[in-house]
């Protein structure tokens, strides 16, 4: 376990958010003494927490968490009241991704794990981000950014994150597919601590094109960005493809794990992160890769239809937090 603690963001105050955060920390063990210290500090509303009925303990600068009979959540409230009449929920989510950022920045914190957003509601808040991704790259300073979605079976990376169908042929260019791939490539030496990693790289068109019948992305750019890679890695990773997208999952999962590919790159986002859903949902992590922290998150929404119920299902949170450790002690 990591020296400093993990940061989480719950997310939307009025999501599923605090409710699998709460669930998390309950499913800590205890330490050899019998007590019980969070490795977690959250930063975000209190109102849920105490509806939750959560025990809570209040964040002090430089102080480290209690130890205590039984489980709490150790957290940075948000402010209880959003500046300017800004919509209180999504001022809280802007509020606590900022202020996490500060904490890891400054050495307070490990890494950051995320929970849900609404995306409109964090703009309602003042904060004018599509997402998490964008706000957070801009916080860190990181002109461009890598998704990876990670599971004990896949681990997928995007070229072209959120772009329409009709717009693809046109973002898909010789540098993304260079840059996604150079960021996971590093990121699978220096985070996930594999010395010779091993990439595929899958088509874009039907059938790889079948040699510019079915259109010429992999061979205009598709290939070059695969041959620059390979001459700025060299003997340190391995790049195979443009594979068939349609095929390919169901071939590498037939394999033994020690033969499969470390990670895959998608050309676009439906290519990439259906086959890593479906395999298994709920241990799907977020990985934000090619900035100067450790970011990981959940891979599903808010679930305001079931907020509230106590039926939500923590897994990914989970699944999240336990990367996010593994990350963090392979850079150390």
């Amino acid at each position: 376990m990591p020296r400093l603690p993990l940061i989480i963001t719950p997310g939307d105050p009025d999501g599923i958010g605090p409710e699998i955060t709460w669930k998390s920390l309950k499913a800590i063990k205890r330490t050899r003494s019998g007590s019980w210290q969070s490795p977690f500090l959250c930063v975000g509303a209190e109102a849920p927490f105490r509806k939750l009925r959560a025990p809570v303990v209040l964040y002090q600068d430089g102080v480290a968490a209690p130890r205590r009979k039984g489980p709490y959540v150790w957290l940075l409230p948000a402010p209880a009241q959003s500046p300017e009449g800004r919509f209180l929920p999504g001022f809280q989510c802007g509020w606590s991704i900022e202020k996490a950022v500060q904490l890891i920045q400054s050495g307070q914190g490990s890494a950051l794990v995320t929970g849900p957003i609404s995306k409109e509601r964090l703009q309602k808040g003042g904060f004018l981000f599509p997402g998490h991704t964008e706000m957070l790259a801009q916080l860190t300073a990181t002109p461009r950014v890598t998704m990876m979605l990670a599971n004990p079976l896949l681990r997928v990376s995007l070229a072209t994150i959120h772009v329409s169908i009709q717009n693809l042929p046109k973002s898909l260019t010789e540098k993304e597919v260079f840059d996604s791939g150079r960021q996971t490539l590093e990121a699978l030496q220096r985070e996930f601590g594999i010395r010779r990693p091993h990439l595929a790289v899958l088509s874009f068109n039907p059938h790889a094109g079948e040699n510019g019948l079915f259109g010429d992305e992999e061979s205009r750019i598709i290939r070059p960005a695969m041959a620059k890679l390979s001459e700025k890695f060299g003997k340190a990773a391995t790049l195979s493809g443009p594979h068939p997208a349609d095929t390919f999952f169901a071939r590498e999962l037939s394999l033994p794990k020690t033969q499969r590919a470390d990670a895959v790159l998608a050309m676009y986002h439906d290519q990439g992160l259906t086959p890593v859903k479906l395999v298994d949902f709920a241990r799907t992590v977020n990985v934000t890769l090619g900035m100067p922290i450790i970011r990981t998150s959940v891979d599903h929404g808010t679930g305001f239809d079931i907020a509230g119920k106590g039926i939500a299902d923590p897994s990914s949170l989970q699944a999240a937090l336990d990367l996010a450790r593994k990350l963090v002690s392979s850079r150390l």
